[in-house]
């Protein structure tokens, strides 16, 4: 007999993963892959991270420090915040479901861009709350605007992804402090910024000092990209001591494991050598942008350390192009697992792993099958998009 469990879970989106390489290798044949589906970085860990992962091995017997004091308090000192205004989870996503935990009741809603991290439908769900759907601008951006106007009495928690996964997009500063003006002081807004390293807009700073002072206002962050340690799983928020407090009370006894922390603090010594591969990162990131524009393949011009890649026109006998781009030994995100069907999402990689992307693209784009090359700046969604 079945175990009875709560109505909620029908209701509850899965999450699915990116296809590993070993999956990839075993479903299609093929000898070696390059992975380019799950937003990872291609370097290992900043020098000296091993390490102190290493001499944290010795104390795992006992207990990791539940507060996290140390790395909150390196945190607050790079931030210019209180440590009383910083809360830690495993990963970012931790920090997004417990907001879900804290604020939201059966009747209330979340708001959220759609499509975006899936995790946003599932945290109102969880709590028996109303998952408010808003639409994406004409850019790929979290549409303000509208998401403000979706604000009502059940409204407990607003939900911003910048830059938006999984489009790419950067939502400006001035956006979300209009948002902000525009609906109730008591409504909380939480800013998911897990790819904020990458974002080369002069504005990128203003949404920490905004929530530095702002009551109702809360942003994310994350180690699992820029600093390579999505294995570790460890991410922060800075807000009010309002909001920190409200996580704070459903957060579970010792979330974040103090390999992860002494991971965290070590990669928090070397910002040197991380704004070197942000850089790098960045400028490969254009350059594919370059060589997708020179070809006429649309794509959505991105901040993150990824791009949207289409739409895809194909005829009904065509594999999708993220099939046929495995078979070529490259795995990317099929658009349709993310609510874009008709594209492709693709991690930027080291030079090597681009140039192999590129190749692969090329190799399908001469294959026997049509494409729409009429928008080189194509939103995700806008053309082809189906409701989730």
């Amino acid at each position: 007999m079945a175990i009875r469990v709560s109505q909620r879970l029908e209701r509850i989106p899965r999450y699915e993963p990116g296809m590993s390489t070993a999956e990839a290798l075993a479903r299609y044949g093929v000898t070696d892959a390059v992975k380019l589906s799950s937003n990872e970085s291609p370097f290992g860990p900043l020098d000296g991270v091993e390490a102190a992962v290493a001499d944290a091995m010795a104390g795992v017997n006992r207990y990791p420090d539940g507060g996290g004091r140390a790395l909150k308090e390196r945190i607050a000192d790079l931030h210019g915040v209180d440590a009383s205004q910083v809360v830690l989870g495993n990963g970012s996503g931790e920090i997004i479901l417990m907001a879900g935990q804290a604020l939201l009741d059966a009747g209330t809603s979340v708001v959220y861009p759609d499509p975006s991290f899936a995790l946003y439908a599932h945290l109102a769900h969880a709590a028996g709350a109303d998952a408010e759907a808003v639409p994406l601008d004409d850019d790929g951006r979290n549409d303000v605007w509208s998401m403000a106007a979706a604000v009502d009495e059940r409204t407990r928690l607003v939900v911003l992804c910048s830059p938006n996964n999984p489009t790419g997009a950067y939502v400006p500063a001035a956006d979300i402090e209009a948002l902000l003006d525009a609906i109730p002081e008591d409504v909380a807004v939480l800013v998911d910024e897990a790819y904020h390293d990458f974002v080369t807009e002069l504005d990128r700073g203003r949404v920490l000092s905004m929530a530095r002072t702002r009551p109702n206002l809360m942003l994310t962050r994350t180690f699992s990209k820029a600093f390579g340690l999505p294995g570790v799983r460890v991410g922060y928020g800075i807000g009010s001591r309002a909001w920190v407090d409200a996580i704070e009370r459903v957060r579970p006894p010792f979330n974040v494991s103090s390999v992860a922390q002494a991971a965290a603090l070590a990669a928090l010594a070397r910002l040197g050598p991380l704004d070197e591969r942000v850089r790098t990162l960045v400028a490969e990131r254009e350059r594919v942008q370059a060589a997708l524009a020179a070809r006429g393949v649309p794509f959505t011009p991105s901040q993150a350390n990824f791009i949207l890649v289409g739409p895809f026109d194909r005829g009904e006998d065509d594999a999708p192009v993220h099939q046929q781009l495995l078979r070529q030994g490259v795995i990317v995100r099929d658009g349709a697992a993310l609510g874009v069907p008709g594209h492709i999402r693709v991690t930027v990689g080291d030079p090597g792993q681009n140039d192999t992307f590129l190749t692969a693209l090329d190799a399908v784009q001469a294959s026997p099958r049509r494409q729409d090359n009429t928008n080189t700046a194509a939103l995700a969604g806008k053309e082809g998009r189906q409701p989730r």
